[in-house]
This record gives structure tokens, sequence and C-alpha cells, in this order.
């Protein structure tokens, strides 16, 4: 079975779109790492409502012009970084795809950005005709799936219309001008064909990534009872940020504020307990306190079986520089490092992991062993920590929360395993092709 699957997932990674999907995520790790590196800086130093801002007081020890400096900063590295991902994603999407096919990378890449930002101007109501509105969510890194579509297509029409084209390390003026001249037709092609999506998208106004399922499958998650529904829709929200569409999954991480999670947070502020409120499976509360955990259970767990077991040194350092983001809850520099997604080695965890935890968890609440979660949670708390927060401080949740956490480094083990034999079968693959 082990062999066979290494087999599949071997095959798979040999693929143009995986094999571009791989190299510009990897490509992209620094931008990710920085980013999520501010993001907890946001999150967690100059968040008010969060647990480290409220913990050591900043309110009272930091100054107002360090706050309003720092935060700032962090958010503006966060909307270059994550805010514009998508285009540096489409950039080296088309670049890594011309590549293969001996095209002109470079000219392939330019035309890849000029077609995403051609889309997302016209995603956003830009009410200044003289003003550049450029926070779209297609080029976010929520939406990353796009800009790894449209730079794929871009290298694919350089594949069937472009010349090939050999580098030079010195390149002449002439040299130059050829090889311009040589990338004009598929860069009209290309640009013809963005044109066409693009108006596509201003005609009917296709919100694409912000549509009304994406709010839906949220607000109906959010507000379940049903422990089957909230499973299910919890598979669909992580498969999609496995894919590259992570609105739903971040949505789910924001305060839950729905009538239902009022009614429960009030009943147990009565009461002293969350024990017996009236909605104990509520689908909000559900992942965030033990499916996803704050992404301990999808993020967190993977790193620490990277660390007990790969022996890529680079995977490694990438762990380990992840780790203090992951720990409180900022997945992106080790989803796109490793890369998580569109890694069909860590699809089965990714989707599997948050459902299992929900299911034994709704056994467990059901058994009354634990408690469901209903008091609210500053912002920032390690993910591990939350069950343990919104339930006041019920120690049978907190280690059954960490019991659940070991179990999904568990689950991370034979696919971190494969990975490693993949791996292998790569470089011996490799090293067949040069000779």
């Amino acid at each position: 079975m082990m062999d066979t699957m290494v087999a599949i997932l071997f095959w798979l990674r040999q693929r143009s779109f995986f094999r571009v999907v791989q190299r510009t995520l990897i490509m992209l790790m620094p931008v990710a790492t920085l980013g999520a590196y501010f993001r907890l800086l946001h999150d967690c130093v100059f968040s008010p409502d969060s647990l480290i801002y409220n913990l050591f007081n900043f309110d009272a020890v930091m100054s107002d012009t360090i706050w309003y400096l720092g935060n700032d900063l962090s958010l503006g590295m966060m909307q270059v970084t994550f805010g514009m991902f998508g285009i540096f994603v489409a950039y080296f999407a088309a670049k890594y795809t011309a590549r293969i096919y001996n095209k002109d990378s470079t000219m392939a890449g330019i035309t890849a950005v000029l077609v995403i930002a051609l889309c997302a101007s016209l995603t956003v109501e830009n009410t200044n005709s003289n003003q550049v509105v450029f926070m779209s969510r297609l080029i976010n890194i929520n939406g990353t799936l796009f800009a790894i579509l449209i730079g794929y297509s871009i290298g694919q029409v350089f594949r069937w219309v472009g010349k090939d084209y050999i580098y030079e390390k010195h390149e002449h003026v002439n040299e130059i001008q050829r090889r311009v001249w040589n990338s004009l037709l598929p860069t009209a092609v290309a640009i013809i064909i963005g044109a066409i999506f693009a108006l596509i998208i201003y005609f009917f106004k296709l919100k694409l990534i912000d549509s009304s399922y994406a709010r839906q499958i949220i607000s109906e998650l959010r507000s379940s009872n049903n422990i089957l529904v909230v499973v299910w829709l919890t598979i669909v929200s992580t498969f999609l940020w496995w894919l590259g569409l992570g609105y739903p999954l971040q949505a789910l991480s924001n305060i839950n504020n729905t009538g239902a999670a009022l009614v429960n947070s009030n009943y147990a502020f009565r009461h002293g307990s969350a024990a017996n409120v009236p909605y104990k499976f509520l689908g909000g509360s559900m992942i965030k306190a033990y499916g996803v955990m704050g992404n301990a259970s999808i993020i967190l767990a993977l790193i620490v079986v990277l660390l007990l077991y790969t022996n890529n040194k680079e995977v490694e350092a990438i762990a380990k520089l992840n780790l203090l983001p992951a720990a409180f809850g900022v997945k992106n520099g080790i989803a796109i490092g490793v890369p998580v997604i569109l890694n069909p080695l860590y699809l089965l965890p990714v989707i599997c992991i948050p459902a299992i935890n929900e299911l034994i968890a709704a056994a467990a609440i059901s058994l009354n062993l634990i408690m469901p979660s209903a008091y609210p949670v500053l912002s920032g708390s390690p993910g591990i920590l939350i069950s343990f927060f919104g339930t006041n401080g019920d120690w049978g949740s907190f280690i059954f929360t960490v019991l659940l956490f070991i179990l999904d480094i568990l689950i991370y083990v034979p696919f971190v395993l494969m990975g490693i034999r993949i791996e292998e079968k790569v470089r011996e693959y490799d090293a067949r092709q040069q000779d």
C-alpha cells in the first residue's frame, strides 16, 4: 500500500503543474516567512485584544508613538507580503513553466504580472481614476490558486506560441532586441487572453474568492449545531485552503459573533461553567478549539514531525524558522515553505485531521469528558490553549487537546516518511536524467 501511494505521488510530482507549484512556492518561502513574523507581531504585540498585549499590559507600558509605529509597520509589511503575494506567485509560476519548455522565462513572468494586475484592478472599485487601488483579493495570499493558474497558463502560452530560448550569461543589446521581438507574439496572445478573462470578471461582477458560496460555507459552519454538518463543512474549508483558497478557513479563525455563540457565552457567564450550554457542537467553536486548534493541528503538528524525522537540512531549517509563528496560529510561512498548499502528499492529512479531531471531541463532549468552548478567547492565543481558555480554564479539556495534538502528530508521521522516500526517488530520477 505504501509503495503504491509513493509511486502515485511520485508520478504526480513529475507533472509540470506540480513541478511549477513546488518551485514557485519554495522560491517565495522568504516572503511568506517574513510576512508571518510581521503577522505575529501585529496579532500578538500590537493588537489590544490579544493575549500577549494584555498579559504584559502593553497599554500602560508601551507609548502611543511606539504602538502606532509598530502597528503601521507590521500592517504595511503584511500588505506588501501577504497582500501582494499573488503577483510574486504569478511571475514565478509563468517563469518556471516557460523554463521547463525552454522558452523565455523572464518575459513570461513579466507578462503574467501584467495579466494578474489587470484582473486585480477590475475586481476592486476604484472611485478615483488617478489613483491605483491595488489590494485586490485576487492577489492576496489567500487567493494563491488563481495566481498559480494565471502564471501557469501564461507559461503554456509561451510554450505553444513562443520561440525556443537559450539563456546567455552576457547579452548584447542586439541579442536583447531579438529576444524581445521573439517574445512579442506570445506576450500579445497572453495579454489578449488575460484581457478577455478580466472583462468577464468586470462585466459579470464575479468576485471569485469573495463569492456568496464562500460566505455561505462560513455562515453555516459557524452557526450549525449538527456535528455531521460541521465536519463536512470543515472538510470543504480545509480542502479549499489546501487548494490555495484560504478565505473560508481564515474567516473561521476570527471572532465568532453568531447568535448561537452569544447564547452559549451568556449561559456560561451566568452559570460559571460551559458544561451545559445550549449549543454544545457549535461549528465555530468546534473547529477553532478542537478542529484546527488555531492551526496547531494542521501546521504545528507537521512542524514537529518534520523536526523529528526529516533528513533534509533545508526543510528542517524552514520548520525551525516557522515554529514560533505556527505556535501562535500563523500558518502561511510553513504552508508556503514546505510547501503544504497544492502538495498532493499532504492533501489527506490536511482535510482529515480537523474532521477526526471534531468527531472525537464531539464524542467526548457527549460523554461529559470535556466542555464545549463557549468563553471568548483573546486573539493571538496559542492554538493548543484555545480550548483551555474557551472553557474558562478546564484542565480536562486542556489535557484532551494535548492528546488530540499527539494523535495529529502520529497521523502526519507516515506522510512525512512517504515524502522522504519521494524526495529520494526524485534525486535518483534527476541523477539518471543528467547521465
